[in-house]
């Protein structure tokens, strides 16, 4: 009889999958998604077509954001289902890791590195260099959330931002920068993205703890500033459509407000 451990297997490695699917997406074509564009739309003409078609680009942003958006989905659902079935163990641990690792390390750090590269032309720069360090950042925090998993310290409060949270921040800034691409607002997704490339590294790799979005009704007072961090999110959506002309901006703005939430109101102990 074949395991029931494969479902949430299976959707783990979809979580990677899919990940690979978006470095492809950004190391592939003259603009990010380019590929996705005519493979999956039909539309092969437009390979030969010069220039591209106006808004070929921001279709090709958002064909890459929704592979993206299904991989976390599936990071989100395997865990479920390990528990709903009852397989859940260390190697849906590590395997689940190994994908986060692509989809929140490796995927963003490329798609930072092409989002940069077209802003600032062909070649080497130090900002792609730095879009290293989301990578690196990644596999560190992941080991470290093993180590711990194995030591059996897991809970709903955890050390440093959870690698996938990268992972969307990186989308949406990806999807903010593709929907204002060449206009003044533009600069809002870039400094954005510098953002990205040195402070999400450095929560990341962060020993400060913070509470996380799962354990509701558990503790009231926690209960209360996730709140407050729900309340907000229509709000900033709200306010970057009206200021900014784009509501994918409000992503990685909400992420950043977690960020400072989940820091600031986390009661900190030192680790002797």
């Amino acid at each position: 009889m074949i395991s029931r451990s494969w479902i949430p297997n299976a959707l783990t490695l979809g979580n990677l999958l899919g990940g690979v699917v978006v470095c492809w997406a950004a190391a592939s074509g003259s603009f990010l998604g380019e590929a996705l564009v005519a493979d999956w739309t039909g539309q092969m003409v437009l390979w030969m077509q010069e220039p591209w078609p106006a808004g070929a680009e921001a279709r090709g942003v958002q064909m890459v954001a929704l592979v993206w958006a299904l991989a976390m989905l599936c990071d989100v659902l395997d865990g479920w289902a390990a528990r709903m079935l009852g397989v859940a163990g260390p190697m849906g641990v590590q395997l689940d890791s190994l994908a986060d690792v692509v989809t929140g390390g490796v995927a963003p750090a490329m798609v930072a590195m092409r989002l940069f590269q077209d802003h600032a032309g062909v070649g080497m720069t130090w900002e792609m260099l730095a879009c290293l360090g989301v990578a690196a950042a990644a596999a560190y925090r992941l080991a470290r959330f093993n180590v711990a998993a194995e030591s059996g310290k897991g809970g709903t409060h955890f050390e440093g931002l959870p690698a996938p949270a990268a992972g969307v921040f990186w989308m949406g800034v990806m999807l903010a920068w593709g929907e204002l691409k060449g206009g003044f607002d533009a600069l809002m997704a870039v400094g954005l993205a510098w953002i990205g490339i040195v402070v999400v590294p450095l929560a990341m790799v962060s020993r400060r703890k913070m509470w996380g979005l799962k354990g509701w009704g558990k503790e009231p007072g926690v209960d209360r500033w996730r709140f407050v961090l729900v309340g907000a999110i229509p709000v900033v959506g709200a306010g970057t459509w009206f200021g900014w002309g784009s509501v994918f901006l409000a992503v990685p703005l909400c992420l950043l407000l977690y960020l400072g939430l989940a820091m600031a109101t986390t009661p900190q102990k030192q680790t002797p």
